[in-house]
């Protein structure tokens, strides 16, 4: 039996909207693909399947709302659940996709920038790597000791599975890493830049949107020293207060990660923080580590492909959770995406 025709089968049992008790439920989303696109490394939702997830939500009477707002409702005690939605990194699918069915179910949301690299144009590490692989007319390299055929799609996306660990390392070795593949995989020009332009950002706001701080270059904060750590996190908050005239309030950490001296400098910069880890927010719960729930694509398929209201219900309720923590339990501070 497929793990996905068990987690379908579990879904069947009730929904339990939120036990009576103050609670929020803050979902994690990164980008919004159109229904035709097929990226090597998909790190998001199509559009159909956010539709319907929030269309699911507003039949529930859970109509998201920005993390800022979620955060008063569970600070006034009121006995429900609430829901926040939340899009990583500041990609400009999220203004041309996500915002207009946002605004169509009267929802908000809460956008986290990665305000160096979308002040510079520059694509995130992971973009690099794909359009690495892409371009490539390599047949096949090493990496490690490990052939990697790029024959095929198929063959780009195990070479990229299993590259990706290897990046969980400091910028300067992305970098360089990212400088080696370029030159044995012959392409010399750099992925083009898919995150929003500041006026796109810009029009976020101007809907109602939340805009948060994402870091300047989106590093694994954990491999910074402290100072540094200060700087990506304090130069974030700082780079989107003067491009769009509002401080932000709080802070996504990437790829989840994060220390003791990443909450030291996110405390410092704003109001609360949000991490990877995966859970339900109640009365009390610490502002600079706050839990998300993932609610992507295949979390919301059913047995056939479709939708499945009741798979979304669950994935909500975190029914899934221990059963993903005891297969593959995580290091403290450790993301489950790299966005």
């Amino acid at each position: 039996m497929s793990g996905r025709l068990l987690r379908w089968l579990a879904s069947q049992l009730p929904y339990r909207e939120g036990g009576g008790v103050a609670s929020l439920v803050i979902i994690r989303h990164h980008r919004v693909y159109g229904a035709d696109e097929r990226p090597l490394y998909r790190l998001g939702v199509a559009e159909g399947v956010l539709r319907a997830q929030l269309a699911l939500l507003a039949r529930r009477g859970l109509a998201p709302v920005t993390v800022s707002q979620g955060l008063a409702r569970l600070a006034s005690g009121e006995p429900r659940r609430t829901v926040a939605m939340s899009f990583d990194d500041g990609y400009a699918d999220n203004t041309r996709r996500a915002l207009p069915l946002l605004a169509a179910a009267g929802a908000r949301a809460t956008f986290f920038l990665t305000a160096g690299l979308i002040e510079e144009r520059c694509a995130p590490w992971w973009d690099e790597l794909a359009h690495l692989l892409v371009a490539s007319r390599v047949a096949r390299f090493e990496h490690e000791g490990r052939s990697h055929g790029l024959a095929d799609q198929a063959g780009r996306g195990r070479a990229l599975r299993a590259l990706l660990p290897a990046f969980r390392v400091a910028p300067p070795a992305q970098r360089a890493l990212l400088g080696d593949l370029a030159g044995r995989l012959g392409v010399p020009d750099a992925a083009p830049c898919e995150l929003a332009t500041w006026e796109e950002c810009a029009a976020l706001r101007a809907a109602g949107m939340e805009l948060g701080a994402h870091t300047l270059t989106h590093p694994f904060l954990s491999t910074l020293p402290a100072p540094e750590q200060a700087a990506e996190i304090g130069g974030s908050f700082d780079l989107i207060a003067r491009r769009l005239g509002e401080r932000p309030r709080g802070l996504a950490y990437p790829g989840g990660d994060h220390d003791v001296a990443s909450v030291a400098a996110a405390r410092a910069a704003g109001d609360w923080a949000v991490t990877t880890r995966a859970g339900e927010n109640r009365v009390g719960a610490p502002s600079f580590e706050l839990l998300r729930r993932g609610l992507s694509e295949g979390a919301c398929l059913g047995p056939g492909g479709g939708f499945s209201a009741r798979l979304a219900l669950a994935e909500l309720d975190g029914r899934f959770e221990s059963l993903r923590a005891r297969r593959a339990p995580a290091a403290t501070g450790a993301g489950e995406t790299v966005g």
